[in-house]
């Protein structure tokens, strides 16, 4: 009878165990399943390629050295083509279809506002690695993490005192696309600018994404008598806007997005790029004479031995560095992986650094803003070269989740 009584509850302990390792969706008792997304066609496939690319490395040596708690991750990543309508579309068929565990979102601020409320409603988790826009973190959602990249408001806090402060300036012109992220930092840093130095913008320009000739913005910013031009939109554009005003007799200094502090907008500006400045989000860019950056990038050319000029980028370690985050906390979240033990352990993370190439990470159970740290940078030589100023005005950011 003690035999059968026992037979008995070893039967439901592992009955209860298997249901542990089944009862979330995605996760089995030996495969988590990540769907990743971001553009990989398109004008922004520099982003969604480096994202998927570091990604990938990252996660094919987690598991190499053995998974997260015995379990291997999976990884399905789709084009969202920069695109919020096929964003959404790519979501839905990731967690409907191929029943992912969490979304992994290496794309924009253009495309990833358009699954931000379906991710909400579906309760799973998103794990945004490169997207600014504010809505990804604010208001408070418990679903919704924002890692190497920082909130909008953020960089309009660091891009306007460095501009004020480090640039000394007190007219300066904005030129900005049309679009979620290049449009959402230009109002960022407009505001702080004439709102907290009282500087004066004097000139607010917009283009399109892949426009060829900026002649007409740059006569406007040439009128304008400005100090400093900021540049916020893609690399490419900003490379042909930097030729065009040299052109034109436009000698100021131009301070550009977070997203072109890398060697591919001094690959394509050249000359035209020297003396640029701008906000690095990681602390080493590729190409760095730094002995943990070098190592990386040996494995990294070990493993793409044959992409193109410009790769790795600051996205394929972006990625690489967050994959390394989310992993740590899916193995504190302990056998029992769901949604909410995800959640809670993420919560814990604090300061945490998985790599030299990374900035520190923090989340709370307030806020889910990862990092509010970056370099400063300008061009040297045809280099970015950090260039030691640090801010000193304490951010304000984390009093809106208090």
């Amino acid at each position: 009878m003690n035999n059968h009584f026992f037979s008995r509850v070893i039967s439901i302990l592992a009955i209860s165990l298997f249901s542990t390792f089944t009862n979330a969706q995605g996760v089995t008792k030996d495969e988590i399943l990540i769907g990743g997304v971001g553009p990989i066609t398109g004008p922004a496939a520099y982003i969604g390629l480096g994202g998927r690319d570091g990604l990938a490395m990252a996660i094919k040596e987690i598991n190499a050295q053995g998974g997260i708690n015995g379990r291997k991750i999976k990884l399905s990543f789709e084009d969202d083509g920069h695109s919020p309508s096929k964003a959404l579309g790519a979501v839905k068929k990731l967690i409907d279809q191929d029943k992912a565990f969490m979304i992994f979102a290496a794309g924009g601020s253009n495309s990833t506002v358009g699954f931000i409320d379906y991710v909400k409603e579906q309760q799973r988790i998103a794990y945004v690695s490169f997207a600014s826009a504010p809505a990804v973190t604010y208001p408070f959602n418990a679903y919704m993490f924002r890692g190497a990249t920082t909130e909008v408001a953020r960089y309009g806090e660091l891009y306007s005192e460095f501009i004020a402060d480090g640039l000394k300036a007190k007219k300066v012109a904005i030129m900005n696309g049309r679009e979620e992220y290049p449009k959402n930092e230009g109002n960022a840093l407009a505001k702080t600018l004439q709102d907290v130095y009282k500087v004066e913008v004097v000139a607010r320009v917009e283009f399109n994404i892949g426009d060829k000739d900026f002649t007409p913005q740059l006569l406007d910013v040439k009128k304008s008598g400005a100090q400093v031009v900021a540049f916020f939109g893609n690399p490419a554009e900003a490379a042909i806007a930097m030729r065009q005003a040299r052109e034109l007799g436009i000698e100021q200094k131009f301070f550009v997005g977070a997203t072109m502090v890398d060697k591919g907008f001094t690959n394509v500006a050249k000359e035209n790029a020297e003396g640029a400045t701008g906000f690095s989000l990681v602390p080493f860019l590729p190409g760095t004479q730094n002995a943990a950056l070098q190592a990386w990038e040996s494995k990294w050319k070990a493993e793409y031995p044959n992409l193109p000029a410009g790769r790795p980028n600051v996205f394929d370690i972006m990625a690489y560095t967050d994959m390394y985050v989310l992993a740590e906390a899916m193995k504190n979240a302990g056998a029992d992986l769901n949604t909410q033990t995800l959640i809670a352990s993420l919560e814990k993370i604090k300061d945490f650094t998985p790599s030299p190439l990374a900035s520190p990470i923090t989340f709370s159970t307030k806020h889910h803003i990862g990092n509010l740290n970056l370099t400063v940078m300008e061009v040297k030589n045809g280099e970015w070269q950090p260039i030691g100023w640090k801010p000193t005005r304490p951010s304000e950011i984390l009093k809106r989740y208090e």
